[in-house]
């Protein structure tokens, strides 16, 4: 019986086939990596603000004063404009003097799986790093850092917040007011009880602004301290 083999035709058409199949099935690993990134970045990103309203409402807290003036948050940008565009560009080495010149230490400095950082030249710009330590290949005496994560964080006062208040000293039943539908005068007294924050994070942090990708959260902060005077009050 005389056997019939391929010939080179057939071959050249089969490895074709193989080829376009691995190339489509290939262009779809980096497509389910960038997607494995950004589920990641998302599930990061509610902690990580979480993480730095804590800071930021501890401090605010930790400054307020009875008559409603805190320093700590007179830091802070009035608005988005104030920090829209950054000054200093992030280095991946945060030992590097570029980086020590513009960036420093906020919050604990405890040596754990995240660093907070505070920009020198905008109070209202942060940097956060998830890292992960290992051993360094070429010295094992010795641990370097490896960012997993890295997000630009800018903060900036709104105060275009509503909510009822109760009116001191009012007869109205009940004795609560809008805050919009204050005086002027009421409305910046009232700042010194409540303010509203927002925060845009960008991430990764080591690449140009306009290549990242933003969220934005917002939150009130709120003066425990905050005692109000009866006018009648001599």
């Amino acid at each position: 019986m005389k056997r019939k083999y391929f010939n080179m035709v057939e071959i050249a058409l089969a490895m074709a086939i193989i080829a376009i199949g691995l190339s489509s099935i290939l262009v779809l690993f980096p497509v389910g990596l960038n997607a494995n990134k950004a589920a990641i970045a998302d599930n990061n990103l509610a902690d990580v603000a979480e993480y730095l309203m804590g800071y930021l409402r501890a401090s605010a807290a930790a400054d307020w004063k009875k008559n409603g003036s805190n320093t700590f948050l007179t830091t802070l940008p009035d608005n988005y404009n104030d920090v829209k565009n950054e000054k200093a560009a992030v280095p991946s080495d945060p030992e590097s003097n570029a980086f020590k010149t513009n960036w420093q230490t906020f919050g604990s400095t405890v040596q754990n799986a995240t660093r907070l950082y505070q920009n020198k030249n905008q109070k209202g710009v942060f940097l956060f790093r998830q890292i992960s330590r290992i051993t360094d290949p070429a010295d094992s005496t010795k641990v370097i850092e490896i960012s997993d994560f890295s997000a630009v964080i800018k903060v900036w006062k709104d105060d275009t917040y509503d909510f009822y208040f109760p009116e001191a000293y009012s007869t109205n039943d009940p004795p609560y007011k809008s805050i919009s539908a204050a005086s002027t005068t009421l409305r910046d007294e009232l700042k010194k009880y409540a303010t509203g924050l927002c925060l845009e994070m960008s991430w990764p942090a080591e690449i140009p602004l306009e290549n990242r990708e933003t969220r934005t959260f917002r939150f009130e902060i709120f003066n425990e301290t905050y005692e109000v005077v009866d006018p009648a009050t001599p």
